[in-house]
């Protein structure tokens, strides 16, 4: 979506739709006079009605005048449980639905002079506008994404224009900017059906992104290099597809961070392309959506992506694990006995297990690179959508100070999570009579025994794991995610989380 910055009056600013947004539907802003003046005192009547007086985010449309805007849209700024930037973002949300079920293709948005609330209500408004319609063949518009490969837009929103921003106003909401964006990015990626993005169409796009910025580095592992350096778990699961498997390997390296690579944070994620269960195969129901399994790779592949654009000082490593896990002649089974790249012998006890197979040998790549921070993410555990269901991701780690940096990245970013306990009594689930552990212990404290199968690969290297189950994949939609499917869940937090490490 196209945005710009003018200091054109809303008055006389001709676009389909004009929106504005109130914290106080008793006090209409001065920037609106000259326009309620021209109709008649439309707005400020609007604004008296105890519908939008009552400040629960309310909106309303009013019909434009002759010359300037067709539409005024308003809304007021209510408050929710997630605290008053969320309440922002999702006015923003709702007035993109708004413009959308206008038919609005221009529109323009009032600036307040405050830098943090325009960013907001611009942020929730590009991610309420946001569709997947790739594959629709009529009545939807298309653009080559920024990879050269055509990829949805939020039809038919095409641009956005920012009235009178001050410096700082404008900063910030080119950075919200760029931050939706790629989290938009992100969502078409995993939103894409399988036969459309395999694992080599993902590295494929991981390339392109790095030779568009300078300090921006990518290596791609094939399934003879993946075997050849002794990741038995990632290449176990990819051995079922005829699918060529990748590890994503992206480096960012600004100039102006001299701190010895073995002090980066590594951003670590699961992008199962596809995931059927493998031979331990899922009910038919709902495996549609197991195109969306890919979805904690694609946030780190778009997290790095927003990093660049805003050439964050810090440096980055980022490592994304992927493949599909297919039902095969060639699968691996329950009672295989595979080996990880640290040597640790895995018993298979159930293939649908297999994210933390991937992520195993992603964390041991990490470590022999030399990271000191880990943070994955994936779609990990079904328990996790019944404990925390789709609000709050789990965060999955002991105590110190890379849990406290990733649980203030959440609550500054909306990208909320919930601290949950990575401790050894969850340990004795993973015991093995035959090798050293087995991939998947008893149902109770499933998603905790993960986590702990994950931390045997990290060693004594700070883990952070957040499991997104519940987030990543939205059933319907929710506050400023106002369409079903992927939401991008962990781009921001992720570049806030490395801009402030």
């Amino acid at each position: 979506m196209e945005i710009t910055h003018t200091t054109n009056n809303p008055a006389t600013t001709s676009v389909d739709a004009l929106i504005a947004y109130v914290a106080d539907a008793t006090t209409m802003p001065s920037v609106l006079s000259e326009l309620d003046a021209s109709l008649g005192g439309a707005i400020s009547r609007e604004l008296s009605r105890e519908r939008l007086r009552a400040g629960k985010g309310d909106v309303t449309t009013i019909t434009g005048g002759v010359d300037g805007p067709q539409r005024i849209i308003l809304a007021t700024i209510g408050t929710t449980h997630d605290g008053e930037r969320d309440a922002v973002r999702t006015v923003g949300g709702r007035l993109a639905s708004a413009c959308r079920a206008a038919r609005a293709t221009s529109v323009a948005m009032i600036a307040t002079g405050d830098a943090e609330q325009t960013a907001d209500v611009l942020e929730g408004y590009l991610l309420g506008a946001y569709r997947y319609e790739r594959f629709k063949s009529h009545g939807s518009q298309h653009d080559a994404d920024v990879d050269g490969v055509e990829a949805s837009r939020p039809a038919p929103l095409a641009s956005l224009e920012l009235l009178g921003a001050q410096d700082d106003e404008a900063a910030a909401a080119t950075r919200a900017a760029t931050l939706a964006n790629a989290v938009n990015w992100g969502r078409d990626l995993a939103n894409a059906p399988a036969n459309h993005l395999t694992p080599e169409i993902l590295g494929f796009h991981a390339e392109q992104l790095a030779q568009r910025h300078d300090h921006l580095s990518c290596t791609l592992l094939d399934r003879a290099e993946i075997e050849a350096r002794g990741m038995g778990m990632l290449a176990g699961v990819a051995q079922g597809s005829s699918n060529e498997p990748r590890l994503i390997v992206l480096e960012w390296n600004p100039p102006q961070d001299t701190r010895p690579d073995a002090e980066r944070l590594a951003l670590i994620g699961k992008a199962v392309t596809f995931d059927t269960g493998g031979i331990s195969i899922k009910p038919s129901a709902g495996m549609a959506e197991m195109k969306l399994d890919k979805s904690g790779g694609c946030a780190v592949l778009a997290a790095m992506r927003a990093i660049a654009e805003l050439e964050v000082p810090r440096k980055v490593l980022a490592i994304i694990g992927a493949t599909e896990n297919m039902p095969d002649a060639a699968a691996y089974k329950p009672g295989d006995v595979i080996t990880a790249m640290d040597g640790t012998n895995v018993e298979i006890t159930n293939t649908d297990a297999e994210g933390r197979l991937v992520l195993g040998d992603a964390i041991c790549f990490a470590r022999e690179l030399g990271c000191s921070r880990l943070v994955e993410i994936s779609t990990l555990t079904g328990a996790m959508v019944i404990a925390l269901g789709h609000h709050f991701t789990g965060c999955v780690a002991r105590h110190g100070d890379l849990t406290d940096q990733v649980l203030a990245a959440a609550q500054a970013t909306g990208d909320h999570a919930w601290h949950l306990p990575m401790h050894d009594t969850y340990k004795p689930s993973l015991k093995s009579d035959c090798a050293d552990m087995i991939n998947a212990g008893g149902r109770a404290g499933s998603s905790l025994s993960a986590a702990m199968f994950l931390e045997h690969f990290a060693k004594d290297t700070p883990l952070v794991h957040l499991d997104v189950a519940g987030t990543a994949m939205l059933p319907k939609p929710q506050g400023y995610h106002t369409a079903k499917g992927a939401s991008g869940w962990g781009v921001r937090l992720f570049v806030e989380l490395v801009a402030n490490s």
